[in-house]
């Protein structure tokens, strides 16, 4: 899907065209003195043999929104949105006027954003849980004891 050409190279993990002597992909933001060949692997995963299929009979029939939203259906399902993202992202490089490529894209975003794990904001532990608190405490009440018994005749 993402193809370079030493004419004309581009970002391995987003197929965004390189600045020369760009340190980063300007679309994407990778770093591309980090990237490697094992993190490729994690990163790009590909269409699945149905999603291709589905991908190919779309592209066939593109004003067909049936076809779209039983493609991210089917993407969703077996977990290669971000490679379904890749393919409307291709696709808006080519047009980048294209709405349904511009109305799916941003909907496998949302689809994307939504299966990410929630993270359970953890409220700070409130200080009179804390073992700091309870020995500043006994530190006080032992100090009032003892100030009331040499000052208190």
């Amino acid at each position: 899907m993402i193809t370079t050409s030493p004419e004309r190279p581009a970002c391995p993990k987003c197929g965004h065209a390189r600045a020369p002597g760009g340190k980063a992909c300007a679309r994407c933001g990778l770093v591309f003195a980090l990237w490697t060949p094992d993190k490729a692997a994690v990163a790009l995963v590909p269409l699945d043999p149905r999603g291709d299929e589905l991908w190919a009979g779309l592209a066939a029939d593109w004003r067909n929104i049936a076809r779209h939203d039983a493609f991210a259906k089917h993407c969703s399902l077996v977990g290669t949105l971000a490679a379904a993202g890749r393919c409307y992202r291709e696709r808006l490089d080519a047009a980048p006027d294209d709405a349904v490529a511009q109305q799916m894209q941003a909907r496998i975003v949302s689809m994307a954003m939504v299966q990410l794990p929630a993270r359970a904001a953890q409220p700070p532990e409130p200080v009179t849980r804390s073992k700091w608190f309870w020995g500043v405490m006994f530190l006080v009440g032992v100090a009032g004891i003892l100030g009331g018994l040499i000052f208190g005749r």
